[in-house]
């Protein structure tokens, strides 16, 4: 059977949309052969662990897929055919078929790489579905619904772990046992089998553990909610918001910005609110502002903004700012107020 292909360069560090048009509605032979860019080289993501692939159908469900870097673990888990080409040239290659092309339109794709716990997700792929023109060619029963075959490929690669695990502890179990027969120590063998049941019962809660995270990861997927995301951070031990709130607060109460020696690396970065002096807010109590136009530094106090420097100005034309005193040198160093209606002089002073 021949196959659709269509090439594609899919950035990692811009928005630049990718789009692939030519797919008819029900095909099932659409290979998109991309390639990962960093800018203008291949991007080499060699050491990868899953990668992911995602889709946005137009009535607003969604495809999730991946394949991980255990072959055996990707043979009865891979719908759409993932297939890392070449890791360090950047080559990723899948095919759009069945939930990717039972309904026309626009469909927003993306591709997520996983390796040592952190993710990388490229920039939008578009697809278009363009209707098929075989009339016998809509099958009724099949409907446009959501697809995780991801949680599949997740679920059986723990299996998988936890399979390998349980028989290196059987047949070390095994070992001990032949041992301990060998040594007629009864009393000991008895132990190890009791050990080997309590093994045997974990990991049955083990598995229950796997199937119940995995289950809540579907619920989250399908209708997110505040109690399973809160369940979730307590199981995997992230950081919440309280956290965030009191430990972190607590640890930074006493800030210390450095000395004027301190070199770039060490020094510590505190600004102030700053703007055009015709555009400062009124500032919460202990709040500092600077005005880059004027340079006046304010704090803000009970009754408003309190100017921190300045106390008069001396030029000769009049200045912005009415709560200085002018020292007027057009006029021979006269000092004068403002008075709400006009500059009035009070007295003169000389200056060297």
């Amino acid at each position: 059977m021949n196959y659709k292909e269509f090439n594609i360069s899919v950035p990692i560090n811009t928005n630049n949309v990718s789009v692939v048009d030519g797919i008819v509605q029900y095909d099932t032979a659409n290979i998109v052969n991309a390639r990962l860019m960093d800018g203008v080289e291949a991007f080499d993501f060699t050491g990868y662990t899953e990668v992911f692939i995602e889709i946005l159908k137009p009535d607003g469900t969604h495809i999730q897929t991946c394949v991980t870097d255990d072959p055996e673990v990707n043979e009865d888990n891979n719908p759409y055919t993932i297939h890392v080409v070449d890791p360090k040239e950047g080559r990723i290659s899948f095919n759009l078929q069945g939930q990717a092309t039972i309904l026309t339109g626009t469909h927003f794709g993306q591709i997520m790489i996983t390796s040592g716990g952190k993710i990388l997700t490229t920039a939008r792929i578009n697809y278009y579905v363009g209707d098929t023109l075989q009339s016998d060619a809509d099958p009724s029963e099949i409907t446009s619904s959501g697809e995780y075959s991801s949680l599949r490929t997740l679920i059986a690669r723990n299996s998988a772990i936890a399979a390998a695990e349980r028989d290196r502890v059987d047949a070390e179990t095994l070992r001990k046992l032949a041992e301990l027969a060998r040594e007629d120590r009864m009393d000991e063998l008895e132990d190890a089998i009791t050990a080997y049941l309590n093994n045997a019962v974990s990991y049955v809660e083990q598995t229950e553990d796997y199937m119940e995270q995995a289950q809540q990861f579907a619920q989250l997927a399908q209708n997110p909610s505040a109690e399973i995301i809160a369940n979730l951070i307590s199981q995997l031990g992230l950081a919440s918001e309280d956290y965030v709130d009191d430990s972190i607060s607590t640890a930074t109460k006493n800030f210390d910005a450095g000395n004027y020696t301190d070199g770039a690396d060490a020094k510590k970065l505190l600004k102030a609110r700053r703007g055009s002096d015709d555009d400062i807010p009124t500032l919460e109590v202990g709040e500092f502002g600077f005005s880059t136009d004027t340079g006046t530094v304010y704090i803000g106090g009970s009754s408003g903004n309190i100017p921190l420097n300045g106390v008069y100005v001396a030029g000769a034309t009049a200045p912005e700012r009415k709560d200085l005193l002018w020292i007027d040198t057009s006029a021979g160093g006269t000092i004068k107020y403002w008075d709400g209606d006009s500059w009035e002089p009070t007295a003169t002073a000389t200056f060297a």
